[in-house]
């Protein structure tokens, strides 16, 4: 089903629950990778260790070999993180700041 991250609440309710299971989610109406990330997160489908979100942090790791990347980058299980209140969250984010100012909590 197509739909808007942000627009179909009782879709992203049934996500949250589990009762509909997403096979791709693209967030490309996001403002940037860091902003990406955070809903990823926060849905719980972020699979990837904080020590390879970056270039930087990728460099700083040095060379790997085959496996090795996903062996050291890629978690078994997502780790929830809440970051806004007022977007979908697979864990309740009451007490986290809105991103849209004057927006209710997703978890009203």
């Amino acid at each position: 089903e197509r739909c808007a991250y942000h627009r179909k609440r009782e879709l992203m309710k049934n996500i949250v629950n589990g009762s509909h299971i997403p096979y791709l989610l693209h967030m490309s109406w996001t403002k940037n990778k860091d902003n990406k990330i955070k809903f990823f997160q926060q849905m719980g489908l972020w699979y990837v260790s904080d020590q390879c979100t970056s270039e930087s942090q990728l460099e700083s790791l040095g060379p790997m070999r085959e496996n090795e990347a996903s062996d050291t980058c890629c978690m078994a299980e997502p780790v929830p993180t809440c970051h806004y209140k007022d977007k979908p969250s697979i864990i309740p984010c009451k007490d986290s700041p809105p991103i849209d100012e004057g927006r209710p909590s997703f978890w009203k």
